[in-house]
């Protein structure tokens, strides 16, 4: 083994800084299949130790920064591409954007390698450098989840939403705290042939599936008593979703699909701006809700609010209705995407948004729990809200679900729909609380405490999905820190990087 260790490193350290950097790029590329729906583990885990021994090989700051941002952006482009998809609604009148776009995810990401690779430079090569790079690398993964209204897409502890067992440890330190454990995991292997570091790590995985099987034990797949769910996925195309003259035709599926054996439900779950009018004003058009409803039933629906009706204010919102279509509770998306739901600076940049909605929707109050009747407290969550890791409950009240409503159709049977649901997985066990998700063409899904999806109704699909509701966990570790432990972690490791650097000068210099 250490032959084929010390051939590979050989035939490695041999090629140009040019090769490298286009080696780097591909094994960036290729890690993008290491998230949903792929999760081919090991290509990222090649991936990060081959960059890393990169990083050590590099003999100045230019280097570094070429080799971290090649991997960067490799798989900026590849793990992000399918958002281009949105630019081909509309008659593609957006596509030209697509090769900039593109640009930009190169960019995004390799920046976001490259900072930290650059930061960790003057640390010793070897153990410092690697700690340094793994501290710093998820620092910055912390940074770009609220930076420029934040974007934590594909962070990297989410690829083990395929393996509950380890996934279970995000209870406790979050995403970003996998992550650090990932990271330093996968870029130790370009230590060899110092084993000790990899064995240490071997061992705390095999003990963090070991504890999450334990905890998995615990599941006793116990649901809310009286509580029955249809989550109602109608797959209209996105094209159709804004035409006046498909309108009515969209609506009348949602009506079809909620009333159709309906004896058992007592909550109806329509998906994001399902509804193709105004619930506050078009009273003729809510009624024909009372239609899909069987009495004593709740329907909860997105759809666009009227804030300010002489100014044409808009606001994303989930609605409340109850059996007899009065509107009796709502939730104002806070977290807005920008150019898809309103144009930052408009009065500087003469653009339209991707939604075609002639007004820009205006932001909602901040995280709520919404009291409905007949279920448990419950937070709601319009589209990409549910991908803020420690900032999808109110805090002050903890619900006891979570409800996800998005409209993943605008990027068609590509991984950006498995990727949004691997996220809400992964939410749904930091908090300890089971997560619904309800969605136009898909995936929707029922997801339990522990991450495990206990129903789904597969991408591209028209249908309806009946499921009861599953009970929450206590309040986990992660629920009452948040990100308050995964940052103290990184601060550990950056301690331990600055000790074993100054430890390694000082025996150099003996």
């Amino acid at each position: 083994m250490k032959q084929i260790f010390n051939f590979f490193r050989t035939k490695l350290f041999a090629l140009s800084i040019l090769k490298k950097s286009v080696l780097l790029f591909i094994l960036g590329s290729l890690s993008a299949l290491s998230f949903a729906p792929y999760y081919i583990l090991p290509l990222i885990l090649i991936g990060l130790w081959i960059l890393m021994y990169c990083l050590n090989l590099a003999t100045n700051k230019k280097q570094t920064a070429l080799f971290s941002f090649s991997f960067g952006a490799g798989l900026g482009i590849f793990s992000l591409k399918w958002i281009t998809n949105a630019f081909l609604i509309d008659g593609g009148a957006f596509s030209l954007f697509i090769p900039f776009a593109l640009l930009g995810f190169a960019l995004f990401m390799g920046i976001f390698f490259m900072i930290p690779a650059l930061i960790s430079f003057p640390f010793k090569k070897g153990t410092a450098r690697w700690l340094a790079f793994s501290c710093f690398f998820v620092f910055f993964e912390w940074i770009r989840s609220w930076i420029f209204t934040g974007f934590p897409w594909n962070q990297l502890g989410n690829i083990w939403t395929c393996f509950l067992p380890v996934l279970q440890t995000a209870s406790l330190i979050g995403v970003l705290g996998l992550s650090l454990l990932t990271m330093l995991f996968f870029t130790s292997f370009s230590l060899l042939p110092q084993k000790k570091y990899v064995t240490s790590f071997i061992v705390l995985f095999a003990l963090l599936t070991f504890g999450g099987f334990l905890t998995l034990l615990e599941n006793k797949n116990e649901t809310v008593w009286g509580v029955n769910l249809r989550l109602v996925q109608p797959n209209i195309p996105q094209s159709y979703k804004w035409d006046k003259n498909k309108a009515q035709d969209n609506y009348n599926r949602l009506l079809l699909l909620s009333r159709e054996n309906n004896q058992n439900i007592t909550h109806v779950i329509w998906p994001e701006s399902a509804m193709p009018f105004y619930p506050e004003i078009d009273e003729i058009e809510r009624m024909r809700l009372m239609g899909a409803l069987r009495q004593g039933s709740i329907l909860l629906s997105g759809g666009m609010r009227i804030v300010n009706l002489s100014k044409r204010e808009l606001a994303n919102s989930l609605f409340v209705f109850d059996h007899l279509a009065n509107i009796i509770g709502y939730y104002d998306k806070s977290h807005l995407v920008p150019f898809g739901e309103y144009v930052p600076f408009r009065e500087t940049l003469q653009i339209d948004k991707i939604v075609p909605i002639p007004a820009d929707f205006k932001k909602g109050k901040g995280l709520q729990t919404l009291l409905i009747p007949k279920a448990p407290p419950v937070s709601p969550l319009v589209c990409y809200e549910v991908i803020f890791s420690g900032k999808v409950v109110n805090k002050n009240k903890r619900p006891e679900w979570l409800l996800n409503i998005t409209n993943d159709a605008w990027y068609g049977l590509s991984a950006g729909p498995y990727q949004h649901l691997s996220i809400a997985q992964m939410r749904a066990v930091e908090e300890g609380l089971p997560l619904v998700r309800a969605t136009n063409n898909g995936v929707s899904a029922v997801i339990n405490p522990y991450g495990e999806i206990i129903a789904s109704l597969e991408l591209g699909k028209q249908g309806v999905l009946d499921s009861t509701l599953p009970r929450a966990n206590p309040p986990t570790l992660f629920s009452k820190y948040g990100n308050n432990i995964p940052l103290l972690m990184i601060f550990i490791v950056f301690i331990l990087s600055i000790l074993t650097s100054k430890k390694e000068k000082r025996y150099q210099n003996q």
